[in-house]
């Protein structure tokens, strides 16, 4: 059913009557239009209406299964998430959020309390005595500025603050000003996040372990795609992937139900619900689950292998075509452990060298246009970083792979037996190591992706949370399997979620 609430006449005009299915409302949220889509909407008619309100700074939520969302990105959104629900917002460069949402109800209740960004100052009411930019120099002006971000979707909210003083000397833009420049901000730099997790059960069960309710994680992970262009090699441009996980305080990231704690059994001197975690983060699309015994195969602890589950690091000769060309990681974080510790990083540092150009066009009515192009040489430079006690956590990462990179957050069993032999401890380990109550992972990497090769493809991207519950007994003995002469327990339970993005890399 066609329903156009309280949506502008704009919208009802442009979409066509037969097998139209696309509803827009703009009244349940205030000022957020949601547009819920069907298999039966045309796509071009949807990526209309998406230009038109991202053009205007707007936010918008598009509603519809993962399918059907796919076929909707607009050709200047560079990454498309992998949910039922997808946020932009265009205040002031382009966010991309996704969300996975039980129904509307939950749907306009987390809209409702998304944190917007702020939008561009609007344009002054009195009449403009100076043309568009006047302070500017009539050819270009020439950026140097640097941005210390803490987060992915900060580097490109600095950039687009840092690029709106420098180019309008603290006075208002026009309308006019303010669409271009948007434009040209999104075409630089894009944020978002893969999805958010929060509290959440168990997505799917790692073969041919044992279900388990009790692991939860409450996670985000943001993402930030910024072009770089060498001015040195004619503009060679590349484009840099900023992943990392968010968030602090107490029961942030891999937890689990209350209760059930990491605990010593004395009378048989053995650690029960010990956890173990991973993250597997990296490009291409991943193998189905029924095509592996193990999902992720070989990743389990205490085992050393790696995951044989992204499709791109496999033999060349089987790679699938969605593969980029190419990737360099230019960072892993955390570290491997050492000492008990581990080095992660707080923020990076970005700077930003190079020319902004500007041109003028009148219109047939003699209105004056005026558009604005950035070239930039981007520098990642030294990150801000500081090293953080794990007490009897090991903390490891693959180093060979090619398309992706695993970390692993393990338990330093030895060491936590001399710990309860020193004491004569029994009971909850929550208060001794991380992996018997919640462990915040911490995880970021940085991929840097030619264009030359990439251009006009679509690159998936995924990462994979994973967590086991281990039973660990005679020291460093960590079973695969509960211990078989007690059949009150069943298999170690091992579980996971993930997250997928796609990445769309323009032609220039």
């Amino acid at each position: 059913m066609r329903h156009c609430f309280v949506a502008s006449a704009l919208l009802c005009a442009l979409a066509p009557l037969p097998g139209f299915a696309l509803s827009v409302d703009e009244v349940s949220v205030p000022s957020v239009t949601i547009l819920t889509v069907e298999a039966t909407d045309t796509p071009d008619v949807v990526r209309g209406h998406l230009d038109r309100l991202v053009g205007e700074g707007g936010r918008i939520a598009l509603a519809g299964s993962p399918d059907v969302l796919a076929l909707m990105r607009p050709s200047f959104v560079r990454v498309w998430p992998e949910t039922n629900t997808i946020l932009l917002d265009a205040a002031t460069g382009l966010g991309i959020f996704g969300l996975n949402s039980e129904d509307d109800a939950a749907r306009k209740a987390a809209l409702s309390r998304w944190p917007w960004d702020d939008p561009l100052p609007a344009a002054r009411r009195t009449p403009r005595a100076a043309a568009p930019l006047a302070a500017a120099p009539r050819e270009g002006r020439h950026v140097d500025f640097r941005v210390l971000a803490a987060s992915p979707s900060s580097v490109c909210r600095s950039f687009s603050r840092e690029m709106l003083r420098v180019l309008f000397d603290g006075r208002l833009p026009s309308s006019e000003e303010r669409h271009d420049f948007r434009r040209e901000v999104r075409r630089w730099c894009q944020y978002g996040t893969l999805s958010l997790h929060r509290a959440e059960a168990p997505q799917f069960t790692i073969e041919p372990f044992a279900p388990s309710d009790v692991p939860r994680l409450t996670l985000a992970t943001e993402w930030a795609l910024i072009r770089r262009e060498d001015q040195t090699q004619g503009g060679t441009a590349s484009y840099l992937l900023w992943a990392k996980t968010l968030g602090d305080g107490a029961g942030t990231g891999f937890t689990r139900r209350d209760g059930f704690h990491a605990f010593l059994d004395p009378s048989r001197n053995e650690l029960r619900y010990l956890m173990d975690v991973a993250i597997h983060s990296g490009w291409g699309s991943i193998e189905h689950r029924d095509v592996v015994t193990a999902w992720p195969l070989n990743s389990t602890f205490p085992a050393t292998g790696d995951t044989h589950v992204f499709r791109c690091d496999a033999p060349r000769a089987f790679r699938p075509d969605d593969c980029p060309v190419a990737p360099v990681l230019r960072k892993l974080f955390p570290q491997d452990s050492s000492g008990g510790s581990v080095n992660v990083s707080f923020g990076e540092s970005w700077a930003f060298g190079g020319e902004v150009k500007f041109s003028r066009s009148m219109d047939s009515e003699g209105k004056q246009g005026i558009s604005m192009t950035f070239g930039f040489n981007l520098m990642r430079t030294e990150s801000t970083s500081a090293g953080i006690d794990l007490p009897l956590v090991r903390v490891r990462s693959s180093a060979v792979n090619e398309s992706y990179r695993s970390t692993w957050w393990t338990p330093d069993v030895p060491a936590l037996f001399q710990w309860i032999l020193a004491r004569r401890y029994h009971g909850s380990l929550a208060d001794v190591t991380a992996l018997a109550s919640t462990l915040n992972p911490r995880h970021e990497i940085v991929w840097e992706i030619p264009l030359a090769g990439n251009e006009g493809r679509k690159l998936p991207y995924h990462v994979v949370y994973e967590a086991g519950l281990n039973t660990c007994a005679n020291g460093p003995a960590c079973t695969s399997y509960q211990l078989s002469y007690d059949p009150t327990y069943r298999a170690k339970a091992r579980v996971g979620w993930s997250d997928g993005m796609t990445v769309s890399l323009p032609y220039r």
